[in-house]
Formats: C-alpha cells, sequence, structure tokens
C-alpha cells in the first residue's frame, strides 16, 4: 500500500449495476456453468446486506451529493417534475468527484451518469410530451442539454449520452467529444465499457497518484420488452424458470395499497423471458467485473484497491402481482452491496441496515477527502472487522414523484431489522412484520396486536423525511 501525507492510500473502484434484482439471481449455478464469474468478487470480500432507497436518478444524485432525496430536493427523472440531469448540474460543483479530485484522486465515470443526461432540457421534454399526443417526433428535444457536456470532477468522461437502455446503437461522450456505436457485436456496450475501464486502469500503472472510477452500466435494464444479451449469451439459462415465492401472483391483495390484476399465464411466460434475458445480460457485467479485478492486478494496483459492487434498485418479477422497481416491497428496495479490498474481512456477511448514502460517506472516508457538506450517511469502516459493530436502527425509504402517479402509488417508509411502515400520500398505511412475514403478505397496520409498533414507526418516518446530516442517523 502507498502512503500520501502519513495516510493510507486506498484506490475505491466501484462498479453500479443497472437496475438489477439480485437477490433472485441463482449465483451458484452461474458460477458452475461460467467458471469464475463474479465468485472473483462474491468468493473473497465482505458482503453487506443493503435496503437502498431506489429510482434512478434519485439515488444517482444521492450517491454523488451523500444527501437524501428531500434534501437535494431530486425526486423524480424527469425534469417536468424537477429531475433527473436539468435538476442536478446545479449540484456539480459541489459533489463527490470534486471532493475526491480536492484529495489528490484521478478520477473516471465509465457508462451512465443521469437521467436525462444530454438528452431533454425542461423545454424539450414538453415537446417530447406534445409529440406524443400528436404522434409527432420532434428532433430538437436536447435543447438546453449538450451532450457534449463535462461535469467538474471528472479527468476521464465516458458516458452515455441517452437515458435509453441501448446496448448497440448509442452514443458516448469522451471528454466532449460525441463517440456513435452501431450494431457490431463489438459494439454491445458493455464490452465497450469494460475495454474503456481496462484501458484506464493500465494507464494508472506507473502513476503515483489514487484513482477513482466510476463504471455504471446499462445492463440489465430492458430494451423494449426485456434486456439485451451479448451474442455469446443468448442460449445461456435456457433451463432457468422464473422464481416463484409465496408473494408470486398474491391471491388477496384487498388490504395492500397496490391492487394490481392476476398475472396470467401469458403474462408469466413473458416474465419468464424476461427474467432469463437478464440473467442472460448479467454474464457480460460478470465479465467485466471479472476483467476489471484481472487489469487491476495487472497495474499492480489491486492489493491497494477497495472495489465495491451494487445497483440502483431490486425488481418484481410479479411478486404482489406487481412487475417493475417502484415499490416497497423487499423486491424492490433490496440490492447487493459487495466490497473487497484491504481490512475488510473476507467471506463475511453483515446484516446491518445499510443504503446508498453510506457507500457515498465511505469512500468520502477511505479517500480522505472533505466534502462542502455535512453527508447523511456513515462510514462502513466500522463494519468492515467487527460484524456486531453498533449501528443505525432504521432507514428511510422515498418513492419518486412524478405529475402523472397517483397518491396511492407514492409513499414514504421506515424499515428496522424486523418491521417495515409505508405511508402513502394517499393516506393509506402498511405496517409488514418482517420476521413474522418475511414475505411480505399481511398488513398488519390495522391489527391491534401491532398497535404498539404503529406508533413508533409513523414519528421515526416523520423525523427521517425532515432530517438533514447527522439527523439521519437513528441509532
Amino acid at each position: 500500500m502507498r502512503l500520501q501525507d502519513d495516510r493510507l492510500v486506498q484506490d475505491p473502484c466501484i462498479a453500479l449495476g443497472q437496475g438489477e434484482a439480485p437477490f433472485q439471481v441463482d449465483t451458484s449455478r452461474r458460477s458452475q456453468s461460467r467458471g469464475v464469474s463474479l465468485s472473483l468478487l462474491v468468493n473473497s470480500p465482505s458482503k453487506l446486506r443493503s435496503n437502498m432507497s431506489r429510482k434512478v436518478s434519485r439515488p444517482r444524485a444521492s450517491f454523488l451529493t451523500g444527501q437524501a432525496a428531500h434534501n437535494t430536493g431530486i425526486k423524480a427523472n424527469n425534469p417536468l417534475d424537477s429531475g433527473g440531469w436539468d435538476a442536478f448540474k446545479a449540484k456539480e460543483d459541489n459533489a463527490l468527484p470534486v471532493w475526491l479530485k480536492g484529495a489528490g484522486y484521478t478520477t473516471a465515470l465509465i457508462g451512465k451518469y443521469q437521467n436525462r443526461y444530454g438528452q431533454q432540457s425542461p423545454w424539450g421534454a414538453w415537446l417530447a410530451w406534445a409529440g406524443s399526443l400528436l404522434n409527432i417526433s420532434f428532433k430538437g428535444t436536447t435543447i438546453g442539454n449538450p451532450r457534449d457536456w463535462v461535469p467538474p470532477g471528472w479527468d476521464l468522461w465516458y458516458a452515455f449520452t441517452g437515458t435509453r437502455a441501448r446496448y448497440y446503437d448509442y452514443a458516448v461522450n469522451e471528454n466532449g467529444a460525441i463517440l456513435s456505436f452501431g450494431h457490431r457485436p463489438s459494439d454491445y456496450s458493455t464490452d465497450v465499457l469494460k475495454d474503456r475501464a481496462v484501458a484506464f486502469i493500465l494507464c494508472q500503472a506507473e502513476k503515483p497518484n489514487p484513482f477513482f472510477l466510476l463504471i455504471a452500466t446499462k445492463a440489465v435494464h430492458a430494451q423494449g420488452k426485456r434486456a439485451v444479451p451479448a451474442p455469446q449469451y443468448v442460449s445461456a439459462f435456457e433451463e432457468v424458470g422464473l422464481p416463484v415465492g409465496p408473494s408470486f401472483n398474491e391471491k388477496d391483495v384487498s388490504h395492500k395499497a397496490l391492487k394490481a390484476a392476476p398475472i396470467g399465464g401469458e403474462s408469466k411466460a413473458q416474465l419468464t423471458k424476461a427474467y432469463r434475458a437478464e440473467l442472460q445480460s448479467l454474464q457480460s457485467v460478470d465479465d467485466l467485473v471479472e476483467t476489471v479485478a484481472d487489469a487491476l492486478k495487472r497495474a499492480g494496483k489491486l492489493d491497494d484497491t477497495v472495489i465495491i459492487y451494487t445497483s440502483d434498485n431490486g425488481f418484481l418479477f410479479g411478486e404482489h402481482r406487481l412487475i417493475g422497481k417502484s415499490a416497497a416491497y423487499e423486491e424492490a428496495i433490496k440490492v447487493p452491496l459487495v466490497m473487497s479490498g484491504p481490512g475488510i474481512a473476507k467471506n463475511e456477511t453483515r446484516a446491518q441496515l445499510v443504503n446508498n448514502l453510506d457507500v457515498t460517506a465511505t469512500i468520502v472516508d477511505l479517500a480522505g477527502a472533505s466534502p462542502s457538506m455535512v453527508l447523511a450517511g456513515r462510514s462502513l469502516a466500522p463494519l468492515f472487522a467487527d460484524a456486531n459493530a453498533p449501528w443505525r436502527s432504521a432507514i428511510l425509504l422515498q418513492s419518486p414523484i412524478n405529475r402523472f402517479q397517483m397518491p396511492h402509488n407514492r409513499f414514504t417508509g421506515t424499515r428496522t431489522a424486523t418491521r417495515k411502515y409505508v405511508k402513502y400520500d394517499s393516506g393509506f398505511e402498511e405496517l409488514f412484520d418482517l420476521a413474522a412475514d418475511p414475505y411480505e403478505l399481511n398488513n398488519e397496520a390495522a391489527n391491534p396486536a401491532y398497535a404498539g409498533d404503529l406508533a413508533p414507526l409513523r414519528s421515526l418516518n416523520d423525523r427521517l423525511n425532515t432530517c438533514a446530516g447527522a439527523s439521519c442517523w437513528l441509532p
């Protein structure tokens, strides 16, 4: 390891998968069929279970600022709802890459940035909306959000210029120059990001400064109906079916806020295809992780690098009759958080409640950076060596907010180790006993036996939804 100003210097390298449903992936089956795969990470580092606030631009804005959505004011993806990159631009001067640059780091972003980056301003979004009503495709919807913008703090900027998932036929902004990719096998986006990340890492081999590398793939997001795998994986996992647990196609949702129709046979068949496509496209993410770790080793950096693997949301494949990610159920809010590096215990799992704000705080702590604001998360470093380290008792859940949502789709919530409370804008409440009912089949909000839980959880939820900085920590 290298020392800088008498402190240990580590190179945080974070790989952020897009829209995964990781807790439904059979990693043992994958490693048996494909060799090393994710085992390079999963078999050696500490693994911390995580619950994240979801929706793409919101967690990304929170990750880059270390602030919750109610602090940043970014609660949506669309500029029409004061969300997406148009809302985040004003915060770019005081964000994670700028702090890391101040600490002497070389920084790189490879992949996805914010929703609507280089795509739509509010004016362009209004044009697109009007065009959809008139069945007209306007060409000027990038007005106000130039594709060649490079945010401050990044030494290497290699970012997709559009929001929609595109595994082929997309554009990338490389430090202000627009690169266009077609439909050749070599244009497969996850592989392109992999090759660029390797080139960046190898360039750091003889350089003294530590570096921070953020890789954010489009996989496993759907392009149209489902994700698009690389050619070599289109036939993988043909024997894998859709995981069906007790909450799949839930029989009775009359006591729930979200009351979707039952899932029929045709819908289940489509879900199976979509699930299998996610597994197939995830194989290229596995390749990326393996290749990046190998490049770190070749560059002589692996032993001094902290690697973090996570995602920005889970996904519901028919659980509770729902399809998607904008719900408070466990399948949507839980994501993987896998870490490897110096000082991190091997082959261990932590059960503490952590969120995406803690990831930011951890990177800042390890890098010795000085943020210009009080972070809402806490560094995970105390958990690296101590599975019983004192930690928070509750975390906040927040749904996206947009003008087209019905009140029963907007919610805030509080999750503890054994309880989950959800309050919808319609006034409807849900309370789940996660210890007795891990599949969240029984809403106990109206059950007198849980009245003693309901009142303190309501109070906690109100507090977390208005907290800032250190006040967001509930011991």
